[in-house]
């Protein structure tokens, strides 16, 4: 019986020296997977923005645009005495306007001519080239923590953006200069 008794706090005690090692070993956990989601549109709005007034254009907003496929939209900016239109196509926009001509080949950037809607019917619209900015390629981790970082984070795509919209202005400009 003695024996039993000396054994008992024994045994505890190896359990509590086993049970603090444990929680301070600093166990791994699983880490939580990280939530993905495109840029919010009124963040690209800002961000297209921001672009064109360092470029030093200025835009309107609600243009009526109708593709070579005849679907009509109302354009996020069309820039002031340029052929250029601008529109961050959400997902559920693409939906409302259905069919939209596919990126020219080798491409990295989907532009394609389209036309002006004119409020006169009698009139014709004014040949445009629009830039289609698809969410869906400007996607971030949007939960980041300090155990798992985001492989594409909101910096990087918004500076992204800013890139591939300085390249559509530079594209522009280049092809606006040949045609003179």
């Amino acid at each position: 019986m003695i024996r039993t008794t000396a054994v008992l706090p024994t045994s505890l005690s190896l359990f509590l020296l086993v049970a603090f090692l444990g929680s301070c070993s600093g166990a791994q956990q699983q880490n939580a997977a990280l939530e993905t989601r495109p840029l919010e549109e009124p963040k690209a709005i800002d961000i297209i923005g921001a672009v064109l007034k360092e470029r030093g254009y200025t835009a309107v907003a609600g243009s009526k645009i109708e593709l070579s496929t005849k679907a009509v939209f109302e354009c996020d900016f069309r820039i002031n005495d340029t052929r250029m239109v601008i529109e961050y196509l959400t997902a559920q926009e693409s939906t409302n306007i259905g069919a939209i001509p596919p990126m020219a080949p080798g491409s990295r950037l989907h532009v394609v001519p389209a036309k002006t809607v004119p409020d006169d019917p009698a009139e014709q619209g004014e040949p445009v080239y629009v830039y289609f900015i698809e969410s869906s390629k400007y996607v971030y981790q949007f939960n980041p923590t300090s155990e798992n970082r985001a492989d594409v984070t909101y910096l990087e795509v918004e500076a992204r953006m800013r890139r591939d919209l300085n390249d559509f202005i530079t594209w522009y400009e280049t092809a606006k200069a040949k045609e003179q």
